[in-house]
């Protein structure tokens, strides 16, 4: 044990990438969760339980998931300020907790941004910066001016944190956690004190310089929007599991349950019955597929996401399927659908159709589109 928490000192010298480099491997990464339980004192219920989660070295992920689903607690544990109750947890290659071991998170050499900032208010923004780094560093000065730059933050180092915005500080905050070199940037809900505009804004710098520097970085929040903008994967989190975890594009288009479904963008269920890659529903016959076995004929549960749905009210047709709100979302219309056997779905549709309210409607899916299946 000693052994270990010796070679964990060595993360914070400046060879600290080059060993991260020698010490990770495809099978262990730079972070591994395997098998990870973890419980807050006096509870009987797990807060995660048997946790897998392989990270690898310049990986972005998000964790995602409603708010005590577990996903803080994940990082807090990552980052040392929660121990594990049992599983292993390892970074670089090294065993830093389980049931028997805890190495302080001032060794395990992470970067952690939080959501309200954790600043110094007395201290400059350099002297925050500085606060972390390796006090035998002889070029501070110009590694900070470095970051600070990368940050959007040049000219602002003596300027205290009181006189500075929101999203300022933010940058501060992520430029210190940067400036230690680390293993690995943790960012627990960043973007959630911002308004939507300097969150979007933010985000994509922060993407630029992750990617540019190649910063292994994990990202925990409730926003769907914002993991899949700027992961190259997605965990999905829920009732302190990980549901599924894959790439933004195949996560989205290919939800393993209802759950994921919700979690990873807006959508509505209707029942069906399923034939030949097909399902009959109320509102029509839809091309379908299923990301497990289905018997035809059987009694299924239908995914629909608004995007994929394009209705239409042609003059002298007879129309079953009535819209009941149409909501002006600026770049598109919402449409509220009622069929014959009082089943609702939603359309997005570009505002140059409008169709009034209480119109009857023809619905159909855009080109290429499927509708996912579950078994009921």
């Amino acid at each position: 044990m000693k052994l270990i928490f010796n070679k964990l000192k060595k993360f914070s010298n400046s060879q600290e990438r080059k060993l991260k480099s020698e010490m990770s491997s495809d099978d262990t990464g730079v972070i591994h969760l395997d098998t990870v339980t973890h419980f807050y004192p006096n509870d009987s219920v797990p807060t995660i339980e048997n946790l897998d989660l392989l990270v690898k070295h310049g990986e972005f992920i998000s964790i995602l998931g409603e708010s005590g689903a577990g996903k803080t607690t994940t990082l807090r544990m990552i980052a040392g300020f929660e121990k594990i109750s049992s599983g292993y947890l390892r970074i670089g290659g090294q065993l830093v907790g389980s049931n028997f071991l805890h190495v302080p998170p001032n060794h395990r050499n992470l970067g952690v941004v939080f959501q309200d900032y954790a600043l110094f208010p007395h201290m400059t923004v350099y002297k925050n910066i500085e606060f972390g780094m390796n006090s035998k560093i002889d070029d501070k000065t110009d590694i900070i001016n470095n970051i600070l730059t990368m940050v959007g933050m040049h000219g602002y180092e003596d300027k205290y944190v009181h006189e500075l915005s929101g999203g300022q500080q933010q940058r501060v905050a992520i430029a210190r956690a940067v400036a230690i070199n680390p293993i690995a940037l943790l960012l627990d809900e960043p973007f959630s004190n911002l308004d939507r505009m300097l969150a979007r804004e933010l985000r994509k710098d922060i993407k630029k310089i992750v990617t540019n520097t190649k910063t292994t970085t994990i990202l925990v929040t409730h926003d769907r929007e914002e993991a899949l903008a700027i992961s190259d994967r997605v965990a999905v989190v829920s009732n302190r599991k990980i549901l599924q975890i894959d790439t933004p594009e195949y996560i989205y288009n290919n939800p393993l349950s209802p759950e994921v479904a919700r979690l990873v963008g807006p959508c509505d269920f209707i029942d069906g019955e399923y034939k030949n890659n097909s399902v009959t529903t109320s509102f029509g016959k839809f091309s379908a597929k299923s990301l497990e076995k289905i018997d035809d004929n059987q009694k299924v549960k239908v995914l629909i996401r608004p995007s994929d749905v394009n209705i239409c009210n042609q003059v002298n047709e007879n129309f079953s399927n009535r819209i009941i709100s149409r909501e002006y979302r600026g770049e598109y219309d919402e449409y509220e659908i009622l069929s014959e056997k009082g089943e609702v779905i939603h359309s997005r549709m570009n505002n140059v159709e409008n169709i009034l309210a209480d119109s009857k409607v023809q619905v159909n899916l855009n080109k290429n589109r499927s509708v996912i299946v579950y078994k009921n």
